[in-house]
């Protein structure tokens, strides 16, 4: 893994407003073959955090789970595909309702 790459990305993550940041590792099944993944899960509040992350990171929108907060809250999820040459890394940024 490009320790430089992920730590740059893990860098300008912890700068943002968010309620929580995670690292867990995961995989995926492909056929026989299993692949190891890191996941970076973020929790907002702030619509001025997610927005620019969903962007630059080119994350797609996840379909609302009706049983989830009511639909309050919006996920995105994708790959960052320079944050490792090893392992794929991929995020997972949920935004929920603030305080009105």
């Amino acid at each position: 893994m490009t320790d430089t790459a992920f730590s740059a990305v893990m860098s300008r993550l912890t700068a943002l407003d968010t309620l929580s940041l995670r690292v867990s590792q995961d995989w995926l099944a492909f056929g026989l073959d299993r692949v190891d993944v890191l996941v970076i899960d973020i929790l907002t509040v702030s619509e001025l955090t997610a927005m620019p992350l969903v962007s630059k990171h080119r994350l797609i929108a996840e379909d609302p789970d009706p049983g989830r907060e009511l639909g309050l809250t919006r996920v995105w999820t994708g790959w960052l595909g320079d944050a490792s040459d090893v392992v794929p890394v991929a995020m997972r940024l949920t935004l929920a309702p603030g305080d009105a």
